[in-house]
């Protein structure tokens, strides 16, 4: 006799294990304590009691897999009315308890179809028996055989009645396998049964490559047909499955029967926190040979529509207990391994703990993470941006934390991956802009000059209120628009390109900055320099980080300077985390410089103090305009090329708020040649690596000696 379960049905199994014994308590009591009842303070009343008592404990504690529990509940019920029958003295108090009988085969619902048959058995039984006990069998035979039948038929109408509404509700119309609400049913219940035999359950995932096509080629009507082949090839492969249902689309699960689990994976099972071992080699090759068979036996061809068709298909496999003792458990890694070897370009994909998917906590981690937001958990902090030029820290990058209420600070990199794949990203990045402005405010209202950066979200650039939201923020704060600086990630671009691009003009026009971030790492990277108005580029971080030992990493970030140069862009360099780096790049004529080797990202108020620090140090004999205006190139020396390569600070030539040699449209003069150039350049390479290095650490940091 086997039931199947889930959350949900295990809920409404529990309380109809406890309301029906309830039903029966109450009738007892009455009949054992109401002045007049034929069963008044007579001890099989009490006795009735006692068991309607004892059967709603059993179905307050009763397991899911306790599967004894719904016949053993109507036995039980039934011979204590048996034995209030038998007492009876009178028909019309026999009458009163053969009422009750067929009431009781509501329990058949909560079993299998042998075990309806058995509990319908099992009712009618008692009550023949607590008439025959009752002794005048003539008298009251006639009741008795009307409440048999009654029994007998309302049994099988809940059972068929029920197991209707079970298949409706479980039932795929298409395939006629189950659904994925009964694949998560029925299949828990197949893979509890092959664990209680002491075997592993091994559930197939089956993907159909490029299903889409078929439909595009043949119609969906095409598509149908060919759904419905594969589910009969499905049910009849060899080794016969225990259990096949439509996962959703194009997707099919299937739970075979393995071997017996080793008695090293029971042992550690047995252990709360326990690691399992890691599978065999024959054990690996025994599961990737059942992917193949499977996918060999349903790659047809098939006829449909006319039409010969190959199917190409994909598995992922897990197996229980050792991934998981759930059906739920199992699809969510047979789903991650598939996924996996799809990436990779394999035909099966066999679940390790390796593999990153979607965890339970990541679910509850966003959960929280939305929450947090208004309980004000999240903080920023900022790491500072340096000129090559100057050594002055120029602005700095807006940088999240999250402080969790029992995990301590969180890291972005913790969190922020679950926040991208759903629309929370955009309330995050919503949240930073209008806390980075704040603070790019607070810090103005002291007299401290920091535009901030903040990292656009690709979700952002479709949104058509973006520029809106800027604007308002901006408005809402007091701020010129110069103060801030939009990072976005090529990658954010290629999605809706024509749109992103749309968007951009528009924070462009606003006088709002804008920072291609990550620039070397995608496929389209010179196509989006020349049709996108960026104002600046960060050469991804492992470049820089590997350029002071790879010849081909210097190469490249040599020629991205040049290239930022040349077409009149900032060039920053980021993830620059020692001084040798730090050397190199202000050498190679970097504008801008950032990572721990300049300083870590910083709490607002430590910020403010190194600002303050340094602006006691170093008092600019002449102010400048933008970004900020005290750390600009002079004009003159915008534009000028070295012969090894060096550029000079042209890219910051755009933000220059005038006087002579100040560039048009934010584009650098033309640059000067031959030994006019040679001996500026040298001149300027000089001053650049002098004041660059005399502040190149800072928030407290040693300056190296080297």
């Amino acid at each position: 006799m086997r039931f199947v379960h889930s959350g949900r049905t295990h809920a409404d199994r529990r309380r109809f294990l406890v309301a029906a014994p309830t039903g029966a308590a109450v009738l007892f009591l009455l009949a054992a304590a109401l002045p007049g009842s034929p069963g008044q303070l007579r001890w099989e009343s009490w006795v009735g009691l006692l068991v309607a008592v004892a059967n709603i404990v059993l179905g307050l504690v009763a397991k899911p897999r306790w599967s004894w529990v719904p016949p053993f509940a109507a036995a039980s019920l039934a011979a204590a009315l048996a034995l209030a029958l038998a007492g009876s003295t009178s028909d019309r108090d026999a009458d009163m308890y053969l009422v009750w009988f067929p009431p009781l085969c509501a329990y058949v619902a909560l079993v299998s179809a042998p075990g309806a048959v058995l509990v319908i058995a099992l009712i009618t039984g008692a009550l023949v028996a607590g008439v025959a006990a009752g002794g005048d069998l003539g008298r009251t035979a006639g009741p008795m055989v009307s409440a048999a039948v009654c029994t007998i038929v309302a049994g099988a109408v809940v059972k068929g009645l029920f197991r209707a509404g079970l298949l409706q509700s479980h039932a795929d119309p298409l395939t006629h396998l189950a659904n994925r609400a009964g694949t998560l049913e029925r299949g828990e219940g197949a893979v509890a049964e092959i664990q209680a035999e002491g075997r592993e359950a091994i559930l197939v995932l089956v993907d159909i490559n490029r299903f889409h096509e078929i439909n595009d080629a043949l119609g969906h009507v095409g598509g149908d047909r060919l759904l419905q082949i594969i589910a009969r090839m499905l049910s009849g492969l060899r080794p016969i499955p225990a259990f096949v249902g439509r996962a959703g689309g194009d997707e099919f699960a299937l739970v075979f029967r393995g071997m017996p689990v080793p008695s090293t994976v029971v042992a550690a099972a047995r252990r709360p926190g326990a690691s399992l071992p890691v599978p065999t080699a024959a054990e690996t090759k025994r599961r990737r040979v059942l992917g193949l068979r499977v996918l060999r036996q349903i790659q047809g061809p098939f006829q449909v529509c006319g039409v010969d068709v190959e199917v190409d298909a994909s598995v992922g496999i897990a197996v229980a207990p050792r991934d998981s003792a759930t059906m739920g458990g199992l699809l969510t890694c047979a789903d991650s391994a598939l996924l996996r070897a799809k990436r990779v370009g394999e035909s099966v994909g066999l679940w390790d703990p390796g593999i990153t998917g979607v965890r339970p906590e990541e679910i509850a981690l966003y959960a929280q993470l939305r929450s947090a937001i208004t309980r004000g958990e999240l903080l920023l902090f900022y790491q500072p941006l340096q000129s090559a030029h100057s050594g002055g820290i120029v602005g700095a990058e807006a940088l999240l934390r999250w402080r969790h209420p029992t995990r301590g600070l969180l890291a972005p990199g913790v969190f922020l991956p679950v926040a991208e794949r759903s629309p929370l990203i955009a309330d995050l990045t919503r949240w930073v802009l209008d806390e980075a402005l704040r603070q790019c405010a607070a810090w103005a209202a002291e007299g401290l000059h920091l535009p901030v950066s903040v990292n656009l979200s690709a979700r952002m650039l479709v949104l058509d209120d973006l520029p809106q939201v800027v604007a308002g923020s901006l408005a809402a704060h007091g701020l010129a628009s110069d103060v801030l600086t939009l990072e976005i990630t090529e990658s954010a671009l290629v999605t809706q390109p024509a749109r992103a691009a749309t968007m951009l003009s528009e924070l462009r026009t606003q006088g709002v900055s804008l920072s291609l971030d990550d620039f070397g790492t995608g496929y389209s990277s010179m196509e989006i320099l020349k049709t996108l108005p960026f104002d600046e580029v960060k050469i991804d971080r492992g470049f820089v980080t590997d350029a002071r030992g790879s010849l081909p990493d210097a190469a490249i970030v040599r020629s991205v300077l040049d290239l930022g140069h040349r077409l009149g862009l900032r060039v920053v360099g980021e993830g620059i985390e020692d001084e040798r780096t730090l050397a190199m790049m202000i050498d190679l004529g970097c504008d801008l410089l950032q990572g721990e080797a300049i300083s870590v990202p910083l709490p607002p108020a430590k910020v403010s103090e190194l600002l303050r620090s340094r602006a006691a140090a170093v008092r600019p004999s002449a102010p400048h305009a933008t970004l900020p205006a005290s750390e600009r190139a002079p004009a003159e020396c915008t534009g000028a090329v070295s012969g090894d390569g060096a550029v000079g600070d042209g890219a910051v030539g755009e933000e220059a708020g005038g006087g002579e040699g100040q560039t048009e449209a934010g584009r650098p003069v033309p640059p000067p040649t031959g030994d006019e150039a040679g001996a500026a350049s040298a001149g300027r390479g000089e001053e650049r690596g002098a004041s660059a290095r005399a502040g190149r650490r800072i928030g407290g940091r040693p300056t190296s000696s080297g």
